[in-house]
């Protein structure tokens, strides 16, 4: 496998599936989803970097210079343009044919060669809206080269696994993808330590205010203290973070203000729609509500959450924002713009920002906690999770809970500061508790950012499924170099 950057991108099985898949045997038909910046043209140039690659990357430009694109990309690939050799396939003024001749043409080529080939279409989004014919000429591309057994790998990409789904040609919807990729947000220990973190408290602290989205790890081995990080990227007006989240609503949504408002609502935390509702000016009505909070959830920036024990159907569910950065950006940058022009970033993150991250960190901590149960339980408590989230109802509410593969039930409490009453607190709480109730193996469990009480350290000892989970615990000691 060539050398990648597949560690950094934090999508090692990813690029390991994708070519273990175009490897064998073809024809492939793979789709490659997920929001704007998650990753997807970098996924597969790691992938297929040293692999013959058509990769035609769309753009919003009519048909008719969409195909003159392409056309132009398979000249210099192929040393001509790739015509099909039975008759019949010609290109029409409006463009519409040229994408067939092309595509057949391409099959043909393989045929001919003898080789594999990949084809990417890298953005059907905008391509659905220009060329609306392209999936009927796509299907029939492949089922050219299903019914010859030729080794094409056709690989889509769209930002919502619903538009791929949506594909569909001459004779019906396109057959199922042979593999299917779905990008989210990195996890969240590969992004604590990718930022350049030195132990695992730094990589929390990194997390928490630099997020897990791909494109916001650093591309330098430079290693910045997190300090300077977040001065030099975040907080000063020449950084590349300073108004990244602006500038990806105004190029995402038509009236930015309005989802600007709902993002700055959640800053604080997860809000049902009432807190919401009283959080964002400009928005009055849960009706007006629902679309934002749609459009939002499609973009992968704002994550719906039912208590463990709701029914499906249940509405009392909250909404929280999908990446920690856009809670610090928009909870502590934003309202603070101003400032860092007047006054610079060193002080006002020296006198306003810093000062007052607690909150936040809190809020981290607990989805951090979250995802640990998800994806690490088995490292601290003998299995994998089944199931895992939060409870909220009165005196039973837990930030974090789940059920574990071997029918073992956790409780989480999450502290950031002051850990004195914490271990009254379980205790209370797990009495209080419905979930999972009736199960002898119960855990309790502690995520703590400092030290721990003579009460908590007594409960801990008498009960032998409870645990202390710190900063090492809780990100792991896996060292991701940014860079390499």
């Amino acid at each position: 496998m060539p050398k990648t950057m597949d560690l950094l991108l934090g999508r090692g099985p990813e690029v390991a599936e994708l070519r273990d898949l175009v490897a064998t045997e073809g024809p492939h038909l793979i789709s490659v989803s997920g929001p704007r910046g998650r990753g997807k043209t970098a996924l597969l140039h790691a992938a297929f970097q040293d692999l013959p690659v058509v990769h035609f990357q769309a753009s919003h430009l009519p048909e008719g210079a969409l195909v003159r694109d392409l056309e132009a990309l398979a000249l210099v690939l192929f040393g001509e343009v790739p015509t099909p050799r039975r008759p019949g396939v010609l290109p029409l003024p409006s463009g519409e044919g040229g994408w067939l001749s092309l595509l057949i043409g391409i099959v043909d080529r393989i045929e001919a060669d003898g080789r594999r080939l990949i084809v990417i279409f890298d953005g059907m989004d905008p391509l659905l809206s220009t060329a609306r014919g392209l999936p009927a000429h796509l299907a029939e591309m492949f089922e050219s080269a299903l019914s010859r057994g030729l080794p094409l790998s056709l690989v889509l990409t769209a930002r919502s696994r619903g538009v791929l789904e949506s594909l569909s040609g001459p004779d019906g919807p396109m057959p199922p993808p042979d593999l299917e990729v779905s990008l989210g947000s990195l996890p969240f220990r590969v992004a604590g330590w990718g930022h350049g973190a030195v132990d695992a408290e730094d990589a929390f602290h990194r997390w928490a205010l630099l997020g897990d989205h791909p494109a916001h790890l650093p591309r330098t081995r430079r290693r910045r203290s997190l300090e300077g990080a977040v001065l030099s990227r975040v907080l000063r007006p020449s950084g590349d973070l300073f108004e990244s989240p602006l500038r990806r609503l105004e190029g995402t949504f038509q009236r930015p203000a309005r989802y600007a408002a709902i993002l700055r609502a959640l800053s604080s935390g997860p809000l049902d729609w009432s807190g919401i509702l009283e959080r964002a000016p400009g928005i009055e009505t849960g009706g007006q509500l629902a679309p934002y909070l749609r459009r939002l959830e499609e973009e992968g920036l704002v994550v719906v959450e039912l208590p463990l024990d709701a029914d499906p159907e249940s509405r009392s569910r909250r909404y929280g924002l999908a990446n920690p950065f856009l809670s610090f950006w928009f909870g502590s940058v934003l309202p603070h713009r101003s400032l860092l022009l007047a006054h610079g970033a060193e002080q006002v993150w020296k006198e306003r920002i810093r000062p007052s991250l607690s909150g936040h960190m809190q809020v981290w901590l607990e989805e951090a906690a979250r995802r640990w149960l998800l994806e690490h339980a088995e490292e601290q408590l003998g299995a994998p999770a089944r199931q895992t989230g939060a409870l909220w109802a009165g005196d039973a509410d837990f930030p974090v809970a789940g059920r574990l593969t071997n029918g073992q039930v956790c409780y989480g409490l999450v502290e950031w500061g002051d850990v004195g009453g914490l271990a009254a607190d379980m205790t209370h709480r797990m009495k209080e508790v419905r979930y999972g109730l009736g199960r002898e193996a119960r855990s309790p469990l502690f995520f703590l950012a400092g030290g721990v009480d003579e009460e908590l350290r007594r409960l801990v000892a008498r009960e032998p499924l409870a645990r202390i989970i710190g900063f090492e615990q809780l990100m792991g000691t896996a060292r991701i170099v940014p860079g390499t």
